[in-house]
């Protein structure tokens, strides 16, 4: 005998709270990491140096994290990652649009190619640790992000 499959009722849903989901990259290669000055015309920090980085897609099944960071470093500074990754930092904000945003930063390995940039990029630059720790054009909300990163590389 069959049973007959609950039917679930969808008017409480409308109260969850949707989120973007937004993963980031510090992509490390032979003791230095990737930093890229976003483009002046960019609506969400525009001109500012930060890591490579994009919102997740609406797309089924599983990985979409690791093929999210693969897709937006290509995409933004030319350059392949391998497939392990470290979560580094996650966090809340406000877009400028007003959506809430699930903010994963991730340690990235490169695999290859030379990075330039590319989309919504003005420039790029490849800085040791130390230099890193003394960046100066990262802005403050950034710098938690790094002292978690150098407690991971050290």
């Amino acid at each position: 005998k069959m049973q007959k499959r609950k039917k679930v009722s969808r008017v409480q849903e409308k109260d969850i709270n949707t989120h973007v989901v937004a993963v980031f990259a510090f992509v490390e290669k032979n003791g230095k990491i990737l930093l890229a000055k976003r483009s002046k015309d960019d609506p969400q920090a525009g001109g500012i140096w930060s890591i490579p980085g994009g919102k997740v897609d609406l797309d089924e099944g599983p990985g979409i994290i690791l093929k999210t960071l693969k897709k937006e470093i290509t995409e933004e500074v030319g350059i392949e990652i391998n497939d392990i990754i470290e979560l580094v930092w996650d966090e809340g904000f406000y877009r400028v649009s007003g959506h809430h945003v699930v903010g994963l930063t991730f340690l990235c390995k490169w695999k290859s190619g030379v990075a330039k940039p590319l989309e919504d990029q003005e420039e790029i630059k490849w800085v040791s640790i130390k230099e890193l720790k003394n960046f100066s054009d990262l802005p403050d909300y950034f710098k938690p992000r790094i002292e978690k990163l150098l407690t991971i590389l050290r």
